[in-house]
């Protein structure tokens, strides 16, 4: 045996197999490796009971939340929950459909949902009713729960009311009226009121003569040429215009054009002339002259000229538009009062009044003065309730008498609606190329009444 080499004993031996087995791990780690086992064998101590399952199912109330970020009204849990708040909260109301819920004011802590419920009424039209509400909503910091503190009142969540075809489009300033083509203008056939009486007369008079010309428009086929400006009488005039008639006043301040265009074809009064003086004066247009308002449409509703002119004369009230529609015309000149809708810029307020009361307050129009006034109209109310005074009547004193029976409105309580600030008053500037308007007389009219055929009950008081 070589003295220099160390003996193989077991120290050895275990050194080998230390090596072989490290080796042995070594594989063992790079197989699991590939093979995406786990590695560790050491088990792992179980979570909490309810935590698994919720980790599991809400990634994000894991972290947690901000209880000042936006609520996502859009979830559905959140959905459902407000769904199970509101038939709890009114077990007499016998739900349809719930609308998809929406940001509140504010957003961090209110959502608003819509609903529709079957009515009591035997009126078909009034199958169902609608509904709109805020509701308060709380989320738990740590675990983002959602909780409904409160549903608010009628019509309290106005985000979430379906915005009506016309309210969305007076939202933009209508664009001016594309020129028509030589081409599009000589196909046209016209009818056009020259002169008369109407101007500055009380809005009454003014859409009477308006429907008589419409009415003679639709009869003859014919596109109406119509001046879509006006002069509001004085009766009318706002504040400080010292009560004089005010020309210029839009058509579109007071009603629906679109509408009307819809119902009866027309063209703006100074684009008709511009276009005849470019095309019409030239001769190859022609054009007829009627300057009899006694001459009944039937004389010449076969004709083939492509401009029918109406001449009014200086004399009043014989010059007046709506004769036409008199006489023998009566027949068949029948005036369409639904062509005449009001603006949605003043159908918008009338909405957002009556949003503010209960939905089945009462109403009384009162178009009457004296001593007794105040008794009169509370024999046709029920006291206790919630009441809405309308018309010529109404002013501070008998309001203030009404408050000891009954809770009033009226409509200057509202003047908020038609402030500097208003969607009302951005509107119409931007309707009127950036020119404010001033919320005269007779858009109050129209409101006030508006408002007053609202009521659930209503009750008139006369002269």
């Amino acid at each position: 045996m070589d003295p220099s080499r160390p003996p193989l004993g077991r120290g050895s031996f275990l050194s080998s197999s230390v090596h072989a087995a490290t080796a042995l791990l070594l594989l063992l780690v790079l197989l699991a490796t590939l093979l995406r086992l786990p590695i560790s064998i050491t088990p792992r101590a179980p979570a909490p009971a309810g935590l698994a399952d919720q980790r599991s199912q809400d990634p994000q109330q894991q972290a947690g939340c901000d209880p000042a970020s936006p609520l996502d009204c859009a979830d559905p849990r959140l959905f459902h929950l407000m769904m199970r708040r509101a038939i709890d909260a009114f077990p007499a109301v016998h739900f349809a459909r719930f609308g998809r819920p929406v940001p509140g004011d504010p957003p961090s802590s209110s959502c608003d949902m819509a609903w529709r419920a079957r009515s009591d009424s035997d009126d078909p039209s009034k199958a169902t009713t609608k509904d709109y509400r805020r509701f308060a909503v709380a989320r738990d910091p740590r675990t983002c729960a959602y909780s409904v503190l409160s549903i608010g009142e009628y019509h309290s969540g106005p985000n979430a009311r379906k915005p009506r075809r016309a309210a969305t489009n007076a939202t933009i300033a209508p664009p001016p009226p594309p020129a028509l083509s030589r081409s599009q203008f000589t196909r046209g056939s016209y009818l056009a009121y020259l002169g008369g009486g109407d101007r500055c007369k009380p809005m009454p008079h003014y859409l009477r003569s308006l429907l008589c010309a419409l009415a003679e428009a639709r009869y003859l086929n014919r596109t109406l040429v119509l001046d879509l400006t006006l002069c509001l009488a004085a009766s009318y005039a706002a504040a400080g215009t010292g009560g004089m008639p005010e020309e210029g006043k839009r058509l579109a301040f007071y009603v629906d054009v679109d509408h009307l265009n819809s119902q009866v074809p027309i063209i703006e009064q100074s684009q008709f002339w511009a276009d005849w003086d470019r095309w019409g004066v030239q001769g190859q247009l022609r054009a007829r002259l009627v300057e009899d308002t006694r001459i009944p449409p039937v004389k010449f509703s076969k004709v083939r000229d492509t401009l029918i002119v109406r001449k009014f004369g200086d004399v009043e009230p014989g010059n007046y538009w709506y004769n036409v529609c008199e006489g023998e015309a009566k027949g068949v000149l029948r005036p369409m009062r639904r062509v005449i809708q009001w603006a949605p810029s003043l159908m918008h307020i009338v909405d957002d009044i009556v949003s503010r009361m209960q939905p089945d307050f009462d109403s009384v129009h009162i178009d009457a003065n004296g001593e007794d006034l105040r008794r009169r109209v509370e024999e046709g109310l029920n006291a206790g309730r919630q009441v809405y005074v309308a018309g010529e009547g109404v002013n501070s004193a008998l309001v203030e008498a009404l408050k000891a029976k009954l809770t009033v409105h009226h409509l200057d309580e509202f003047e908020d609606l038609w402030g500097t600030d208003s969607k009302w008053f951005l509107e119409m500037r931007r309707l009127n190329g950036g020119v404010p308007v001033e919320f005269d007389g007779y858009m109050r009219e129209v409101v006030d009444r508006e408002v007053f055929l609202r009521g659930k009950k209503k009750a008139e008081v006369l002269r």
